[in-house]
């Protein structure tokens, strides 16, 4: 069994982003058809994919999962410009709008013809850790072609993000969300980003109605990255 597939696109800035497809064991079989999740920001799949398997088929659906990265978060994850906000922080170009419509109009449409995939937003995810779950939420508000979204330990301390999160409408109909957070990623020196507890529990508020589950993760914001990314996914999964 081939266990993934490579490909790259581009985005409206001729910027070029690569893409990973891994596969369950369950694809082997001609006759079916899987869920997909796409995981912006990181390419190392196969790894997850290995992580996961053991529970596909018995407490979780099995899903194929498309890695998304390139060569800068700062600019394609962000969802509006912002000048730098700190040392190694920024600034923020703000494309997160072509970052999306790159994903919609042409990651998606070349997953769902070369691979067995179910298309509808009932079987689609997207997810992210760090600047990529704080797109991963914009994205909820931005389009109706996932369902399921996993913020990873996510950037919610982005200036404006609270703010527009409470002033604009859920576009993704009866999502199924998933919010994570290290329960010392506040500890941090730079004041914007200290604002992170603060804002995730604000925007959990905002969508309580579609009932999110949230859960601390031990330590700051680098830590267990990976263990926090097979966390969000595999809750995500269970059938």
């Amino acid at each position: 069994m081939i266990r993934s597939y490579d490909f790259s696109v581009e985005d409206a800035f001729q910027s070029e982003f690569a893409c990973r497809v891994a596969f369950p064991e369950q694809y082997e079989d001609p006759a079916l058809h899987f869920p997909v999740v796409y995981l912006m920001g990181e390419l190392n799949v196969i790894p997850l994919m290995d992580a996961l398997q053991p529970d596909f088929g018995k407490s979780s659906i099995p899903f194929i999962l498309v890695g998304i990265d390139g060569k800068d978060w700062n600019s394609p994850l962000s969802p509006w410009a912002e000048p730098k906000l700190g040392k190694n922080l920024g600034p923020f170009a703000g494309n997160g709008t072509v970052f999306l419509d790159m994903l919609v109009s042409k990651v998606m449409p070349y997953v769902n013809s070369h691979y067995r995939t179910l298309v509808d937003a009932a079987n689609s995810t997207l997810a992210g850790y760090s600047l990529a779950g704080l797109l991963t939420l914009f994205a909820m508000y931005n389009t109706g072609k996932f369902s399921k979204f996993a913020s990873l330990s996510g950037s919610l301390w982005f200036p404006g993000f609270v703010d527009y999160a409470s002033s604009h409408r859920v576009e993704a109909e009866y999502p199924k969300i998933y919010i994570s957070l290290g329960d010392l990623e506040k500890e941090t020196r730079n004041p914007i980003m200290a604002e992170v507890d603060e804002c995730t529990h604000r925007i959990l508020e905002i969508l309580s109605p579609f009932a999110p589950f949230f859960e601390y993760n031990s330590g700051g914001h680098f830590k267990d990255s990976k263990e926090r990314i097979l966390k969000g996914l595999a809750f995500l999964a269970r059938e």
